[in-house]
C-alpha cells in the first residue's frame, strides 16, 4: 500500500463502496478503500432489502438480486394490511462483491484484512487514518498512517472516526439488534415482504419475512433495546427467530444455510457530516431510516452526495469545512426533517401496545397511492404522520422524551 491518497475511504459496506465507485469512476483522484474483514463478502450484515432506486439507480446487475417483490405487507397481533409496492431483496455479499470489483475496476485500490483504528489529524483537521494490518515480513500486525487530501468515514455503526471526532456519541445513541436466517424450505408469501408488529414475536422491534429465490426464504426479529426491556422476556433473539421460522404455517425451513446479524445505533443527537478534510457515510453518521430501519438506500444516497461534493473540493484545491459542509446541508435538506419526524415516530411505534400496533396496520393499509408513495420513498408528510398514528392518552407522557429528536 502507497503512504498517500487523494481520497483513503474506512469501511467496504454499500457506502463505502459506493463513494469508491463513483469517484474512481469520474476522476483520476487516488482512492483507497481499507476494509477490516479478509473477504469483502464477510461483511454479512444486512437482509438485504431495498427498492427500485437502488437496482436501476446504481445499476446492479441480476446476480445480486435475489428476488423481485410486488407487493409489502404489514401485520399486528390481529390486523392484516397489504400496500403495491415493488421492492428487491439482494444478495448483501454478491452486493459487496460486485461494489468491490466496480470500484477497483475504476481504479480504486481495495484493501482487505486492514483495520483503521482513528483518525490522523493535523492542524485542526483530518489528514487521513491510522490503521493496522499484518505485516508479511514479520507476521504481527503493524499500526501505519496513510494520508489522504480526504477521508471518508464508512465504517457503519462501528462509527471508528465519527466517535472520535464527536460526530456521533454512541453512549446516548439508541441500540438495537437484529437477526435474520436465511433458509431453504417452503414458502408461501412469495412476491411479498412481510413486517409483523406483535410483540409476542419481536419485543419492542417488528419482524420480517423475505422471498429470496426458489425455494429460498429470509426470517429475521429486529428490536430497539429500550423497548425490548419493556416488552420483553427472558428469550434471546436467536431463539426469538427460531420461534417465528418454526411457529408460521406459511413457510418450512428444512436447513438454515445462513445466519445474519448486526447491531443499529442510531445518533439522536448529532447530525455532523463533515469536517476539515473529511465526509462521514452510511451508519458512521446513522443514515438508516429511523421508521424501517431500511440502510441500503439510504447509505448509498448519502454517499452519492458526499461523492459530488468531494469531487468539487479535490477540483478546487480546497478540502476545507466550509467547502465539504454542503454535503451535510444536501443531506439535511433532502433528509433532515424527514428522518427527524421519523425518528419520532419509530420511537413510538416500537412502544405500541398490541391495539395501537394493530390500529396502525389497518390505517397503512388504508393508504392512499400518492400517500403509499410517500411511504416508499420516506417522504410521508407531518399529516401523513398524524394519519398513521393510533393515539392513546398515556402516550401523553413520552413528550418531553421525543422533544430531545426535534
Amino acid at each position: 500500500m502507497q503512504e498517500a491518497y487523494d481520497v483513503v475511504v474506512a469501511g467496504a459496506g454499500p457506502a463505502g463502496l459506493g463513494f469508491a465507485r463513483e469517484v474512481a469512476s469520474r476522476s483520476d483522484y487516488s482512492v483507497a478503500v481499507l476494509e477490516r474483514n479478509d473477504d469483502l463478502r464477510e461483511n454479512d450484515k444486512s437482509t438485504g432489502g431495498t427498492f427500485l432506486e437502488v437496482v436501476e439507480g446504481y445499476d446492479l446487475p441480476d446476480h445480486v438480486v435475489m428476488a423481485g417483490t410486488d407487493s409489502v405487507a404489514f401485520e399486528g397481533p390481529a390486523a392484516t394490511g397489504r400496500l403495491d409496492i415493488e421492492g428487491y431483496v439482494l444478495d448483501f455479499p454478491a452486493l459487496l462483491e460486485f461494489l468491490g470489483r466496480e470500484a477497483a475496476a475504476a481504479g480504486a485500490d481495495v484493501h482487505t484484512g486492514v483495520t483503521v483504528t482513528g483518525p490522523l489529524l493535523e492542524n485542526g483537521g483530518v489528514r487521513g487514518v491510522r490503521y493496522r494490518s499484518l505485516d508479511g515480513e514479520s507476521g504481527y500486525d503493524r499500526e501505519r498512517d496513510l494520508r489522504a487530501s480526504v477521508t471518508v468515514d464508512a465504517t457503519g455503526p462501528t462509527a471508528t472516526l465519527t466517535s472520535d471526532l464527536g460526530f456521533f456519541d454512541r453512549g446516548t445513541a439508541q441500540r438495537g439488534i437484529g437477526l435474520e436466517f436465511e433458509a431453504e424450505g417452503r414458502y408461501e408469501t412469495e412476491g411479498t415482504m412481510l413486517f409483523r408488529f406483535d410483540h409476542s414475536v419481536a419485543p419492542g422491534g417488528y419482524a420480517w419475512t423475505f422471498p429470496a429465490g426458489d425455494g429460498v426464504f429470509k426470517a429475521g426479529v429486529c428490536w430497539v433495546d429500550d423497548f425490548r426491556a419493556v416488552h420483553g422476556s427472558d428469550a434471546t433473539i436467536h431463539e426469538h427467530v427460531e420461534r417465528w421460522v418454526e411457529s408460521d404455517p406459511r413457510w418450512q425451513a428444512d436447513r438454515v444455510r445462513a445466519k445474519h446479524a448486526g447491531e443499529v445505533v442510531s445518533n439522536n443527537s448529532l447530525d455532523r457530516r463533515a469536517d476539515d478534510g473529511f465526509l462521514a457515510v452510511g451508519d458512521a453518521v446513522s443514515s438508516i431510516n429511523p421508521l424501517f430501519g431500511e440502510g441500503i438506500r439510504p447509505g448509498m444516497q448519502s454517499a452519492e452526495m458526499a461523492a459530488d461534493v468531494a469531487l468539487d473540493a479535490l477540483d478546487a484545491g480546497d478540502v476545507s469545512r466550509e467547502r465539504l459542509a454542503a454535503y451535510e446541508r444536501r443531506w439535511r435538506e433532502e433528509k433532515g426533517r424527514a428522518w427527524t419526524l421519523q425518528r419520532v415516530v419509530g420511537e413510538l411505534l416500537y412502544d405500541f401496545d398490541a391495539d395501537q400496533q394493530d390500529r396502525f396496520v389497518r390505517k397503512v393499509d388504508g393508504l392512499s397511492p400518492a400517500a403509499t408513495e410517500r411511504l416508499r420513498t420516506y417522504e410521508l408528510s407531518f399529516r401523513d404522520l398524524v394519519g398513521l398514528y393510533p393515539f392513546a392518552p398515556k402516550d401523553l407522557v413520552k413528550v418531553p422524551r421525543l422533544m430531545r429528536h426535534l
